[in-house]
């Protein structure tokens, strides 16, 4: 027998519910940003390998600190969900859900089509990270606006170096700022108007890809 999912951002919260009962909020939980399952790519979509998507988080910190995880996988007609709380010590607590594929893949692509819930901050950060080509072994976070008026995307090299690159922007045109930065990132690293900070404390060698007007972030 298969179940139905039910996918919905309400206050920017992604609320998963399963058969109609909402497993986001259940035990006190929060679901999760959407920026985090959505941005930049839909973790929900169900392919032929395990994916792993947050569903339920602890509603003040975050999923790094407490998070209910859905490992998803397309088996023919069906998707399969084993979902549970995150970490190897809950697998034998873990529950296993079957879904339509057909009803599941569609559920999913609205959601993933719906915007609504975006700021104009928000929107210029998913066209800026969804697709971006950027070089081996870096990794796009995510994109924030400062007081300054510039929008600046969080960049990684995991556990190695994290990188913020600030480009000016104008709220009331994201699509066009949006444009603007992919631009910039789109020319070599070394030409990046680019911010570093080593992961391992107490380094102070900039990345070997970093270019002459990098500076160092100083924390």
């Amino acid at each position: 027998m298969t179940s139905s999912l039910s996918l919905t951002v309400e206050r920017l919260r992604m609320i998963v519910r399963i058969d109609d009962e909402d497993v986001s909020r259940a035990d006190g939980n929060g679901g999760p940003d959407p920026w985090h399952v959505l941005v930049p790519v839909n973790r929900f979509v169900a392919t032929g390998e395990f994916t792993t998507a947050t569903i339920a988080c602890c509603p003040g910190c975050g999923p790094d600190c407490f998070a209910i995880e859905a490992r998803i996988r397309r088996e023919g007609d069906l998707v399969r969900w084993e979902w549970g709380r995150r970490g190897a010590q809950w697998e034998r607590e873990r529950r296993t859900t079957l879904f339509d594929a057909a009803a599941y893949d569609a559920e999913v692509a609205r959601v993933g089509a719906d915007h609504s819930w975006e700021t104009a901050e928000r929107r210029a950060g998913r066209l800026i990270l969804t697709g971006l080509a950027l070089p081996s072994g870096i990794e796009g976070v995510k994109v924030r606006a400062d007081r300054s008026g510039k929008l600046e995307v969080w960049l990684e090299e995991p556990d190695e170096y994290q990188i913020f690159v600030s480009v000016p922007w104008d709220e009331k045109r994201p699509d066009e700022s949006a444009a603007e930065v992919r631009a910039v990132l789109a020319q070599p690293a070394a030409r990046w108007p680019a911010r570093w900070y080593s992961i391992q404390g107490g380094r102070e060698d900039p990345p070997s890809y970093a270019g002459p007007s990098w500076q160092l972030e100083k924390f």
